[in-house]
């Protein structure tokens, strides 16, 4: 149910999400970086969500069960040729690869309930992780442009208590990068979202055309205040402080382990710390980051963080399910070219 918890050895099966064809393209390149071999192969579940709109949404659902060639082309709804679509990009990719393995499903359902249909695929499919696609698309300009804003509400209510890990996928053209060394940067302040982050990125550094750059928020002062206003009662203020220090022992755990595994070993990896000691200082260090450029950030969603300075920036948030450090990095104020992952692990109740 989580990436962090996943046997080496195991197979790493992922339910991603698309409403459409762009989604299709971007997650599968998001996917290849998962860094698939014969010993921890993938199995990707492709689900492509149809919203039931009346009568219209029956006639998609009848259309698709039915096998291809029983009816003419005319008759072919917008859904089902996004569907056919879909379907030859997942399986041209689950052919170009030997240790992925794909299957392409299908809902059609209304969108106020349909994550109860993503929760019972991944339930159905044993999966560690589901990616969605951000409400946005990058437009011609480079500008994030707002595809359908029901997909913000659809991925709200997906983490609200999806039965495994959680990916949120703001795609600005990937790209390919086997042309060149792709870079990723993991940007790590604490919690079990940064936790499953940093183990999706430590997955993926082991991908031979990947370079990973680990960079962990160390809190003082005023950062790293425990934020203890949501409890009243002083035991509810002692339980905050204690799961806050139990946080930071499992954080330097985790990240001790990845430096002496993962960064010992492998000459495309490095790590860096950076202290931060308010919240004013965070926007600073993310456009210091900027500046070194990276393809993909990933990033964890930021849930039980217990900081004051991340507390307080939250209420600026645009897109809450992003958490403060997404909903910057994916922000045109920002003005990176990179695409974001962002990444809720299984097991905290949800958002």
């Amino acid at each position: 149910k989580t990436i962090q918890k996943l046997r080496l050895d195991a197979e790493l099966r992922i339910l991603a999400c698309v409403h459409n064809t762009r989604h299709a393209t971007g997650i599968i390149k998001l996917i290849e970086s998962f860094n698939a071999t014969r010993l921890s192969p993938i199995h990707v579940f492709s689900l492509y969500l149809v919203e039931l709109t009346g009568r219209a949404g029956a006639l998609v659902a009848a259309h698709m069960e039915k096998p291809n060639g029983q009816f003419g082309v005319q008759n072919l709804t917008r859904s089902q040729e996004e569907l056919e679509s879909i379907n030859n990009i997942f399986k041209a990719f689950g052919e170009a690869y030997d240790a992925i393995r794909v299957q392409t499903l299908n809902v059609v359902s209304a969108y106020a309930t349909i994550h109860e249909d993503i929760y019972n695929s991944a339930n159905e499919k044993g999966t560690s992780l589901i990616i969605l696609p951000f409400h946005k698309q990058i437009s011609s300009e480079g500008a994030l442009e707002t595809t359908n804003i029901a997909y913000q509400d659809i991925n709200l209510n997906v983490m609200q208590s999806a039965p495994c890990s959680v990916g949120i996928f703001v795609d600005r053209d990937i790209g390919q990068f086997l042309e060149r060394k792709f870079c990723i940067c993991m940007i790590f302040v604490g919690g079990p979202d940064d936790r499953e982050a940093l183990a999706v990125a430590w997955r993926m550094a082991g991908h031979p055309g990947i370079r990973l750059s680990v960079v962990r928020m160390l809190l003082f002062d005023e950062a790293a205040e425990v934020d203890t206003s949501s409890h009243n009662e002083a035991q509810g203020i002692l339980l905050v402080v204690m799961d806050s220090e139990m946080q930071n022992n499992l954080d330097d755990e985790y990240v001790n382990s990845f430096r002496l595994t993962a960064v010992n070993n492998n000459d495309s990896i490095t790590y860096s710390e950076v202290d931060v000691h308010s919240s004013e200082e965070i926007p600073t260090v993310l456009k210091e980051l900027e500046n070194f450029g990276c393809d993909l950030y990933i990033v964890g969603q930021g849930n039980r963080r217990n900081s004051q300075a991340f507390s307080s920036l939250s209420e600026w948030c645009d897109c809450s399910e992003l958490g403060v450090i997404g909903d910057m990095l994916a922000s045109d104020n920002f003005g990176s070219r990179s695409s974001v992952l962002v990444v809720q692990q299984y097991g905290y109740g949800g958002m």
